[in-house]
């Protein structure tokens, strides 16, 4: 065989239609290579290596076979939609595979397992908020409805996820207090041994959800003190009375300790006030104007780079695809296809038109050595700088939400984190957020 599955993702939509995405690495030589895709009435197909470059390919839909131009890649991602996995009947629906290949599915939002068949997941693990399953080859079925089922399997399913994110929380952040989340998983499993299955499922969302709040929690307030802490330290280096930031800071940190952590935020964000007001009162009226009439000309500048640079790269990909919306992302996930409407279908034999895309290894080597300068960013935070780094420098804030399947909430704070260490700037351009590296040589 010329190509190895490193893995094979499905997601399964809220309508019953599935994103299938299989990650394959090539043999050495390798110029053209046949796959059976599994699903039927096959649509909405992408072929890339892991640079976002399209590769050539061409699909027969009787015998749900692709076969792709590599052009000698080493790797790369098949994305397609399908509607032939999932069976409806009435409220339950009824997941089916026979892989020969280990697998990962995740299920639609408020979808409750009924009956997991014969094979139970070798692996549990969160994504974004949500549940997903990893199984071992060979015939997989999952039975499942919207909502509380009552079912002893989804409760013990939501129990093991919420202690994953318990652990992850606490894995994370050290010391961090979550007595809260402990007792009420706690309480869960005594509801599972009572045969309460809907209150297990519900205290152990509950949890889940404690913990995320209360990790985010923690994060924003240990950001925040020191980015107290660093203001401080200037002020105090300009010979600036910063008593009043000091003494916010001390209680801050006292509340932190504790496991108060929306308070530490608020007495740590005061302490930055306290010493931001001082520079405002120091901007004249006149200043301010002369400022801004300043500002114009550099602002259309800007302006004008933005357009000149973004537009080469976003025309020809327009020009090359037969979709009518614009799909600016770089992986087709559930979110991608319900955004942009994706539903023209794919014609027996079609050929994707290549668009190139170039290695920005100097632009990956100085985001490498800012994470090792910085030594505190989170595993997440340093994968969405690198992917920025490999989209020239600048990605729009759908592109990463729908590369790692990141709710909007969730990304948000992971921008204005790093917005806050002053490695990234946002613009908006278009009614969408461009996200820039502020990196420099």
């Amino acid at each position: 065989m010329q190509y190895q599955v490193n893995s094979i993702f499905i997601g399964i939509l809220s309508n019953g239609d599935s994103i299938v995405q299989y990650d394959l690495r090539l043999k050495n030589n390798t110029n053209e290579i046949m796959l059976p895709l599994i699903g039927g009435n096959i649509s909405d197909i992408l072929v890339k290596n892991y640079l976002s470059k399209y590769l050539g390919y061409s699909f027969n839909s009787v015998t749900n076979e692709i076969k792709i131009n590599t052009q000698n890649e080493s790797q790369l991602r098949i994305t397609y939609q399908t509607p032939g996995l999932v069976n409806k009947q009435e409220r339950e629906w009824s997941f089916f595979i026979d892989s020969d290949f280990p697998f990962t599915v995740k299920l639609p939002n408020d979808a409750v397992v009924t009956n997991l068949g014969e094979q139970s997941p070798s692996l549990i693990r969160k994504l974004g908020g949500q549940n997903l399953l990893s199984f071992d080859k060979g015939k997989i079925s999952i039975d499942y409805v919207i909502g509380y089922a009552g079912t002893r399997e989804q409760a013990i399913i939501s129990i093991s996820s919420a202690e994953l994110d318990l652990a992850k929380a606490e894995s994370d952040h050290v010391g961090i207090n979550l007595d809260e989340v402990k007792s009420i998983l706690s309480t869960a499993k005594t509801a599972v041994n009572q045969s309460n299955f809907i209150e297990a499922e519900r205290l152990a969302n509950n949890a889940s959800d404690i913990s995320r709040r209360v990790a985010e929690s923690y994060e924003d307030s240990k950001e925040m003190i020191s980015h107290a802490t660093r203001k401080v330290e200037d002020a105090q280096a300009m010979n600036t009375d910063a008593s009043q930031a000091s003494e916010l800071i001390s209680k801050s940190n006292i509340e932190f300790s504790q496991g108060n952590y929306p308070k530490a935020l608020e007495y740590a964000t005061l302490a930055v006030n306290s010493l931001e007001l001082p520079k405002q009162e120091q901007i004249s009226p006149s200043s301010s104007s002369s400022t801004f009439l300043l500002l114009i000309p550099v602002a259309a500048l800007v302006g004008f780079f933005i357009i000149v640079k973004y537009r080469s790269k976003i025309i020809p990909h327009l020009q090359s695809t037969k979709y009518k919306k614009d799909t600016l992302s770089n992986d087709l996930t559930p979110n991608t296809l319900q955004e942009n409407n994706l539903t023209e279908k794919e014609s027996p034999m079609k050929e994707q038109i290549n668009i190139d895309s170039s290695t920005q290894s100097d632009l990956h080597r100085l985001v490498s050595e800012v994470i090792k300068q910085k030594g505190n960013l989170k595993p997440e935070e340093r994968e969405i700088l690198f992917y920025i780094s490999e989209k020239e420098g600048a990605a729009f804030e759908g592109e990463i939400r729908n590369k790692f399947i990141l709710p909007k909430t969730s990304l948000w704070r992971l921008i204005k984190r790093l917005e806050r260490e002053d490695l990234i700037e946002v613009t908006k351009i278009g009614g969408q957020n461009l996200i820039k590296l502020k990196i420099q040589k």
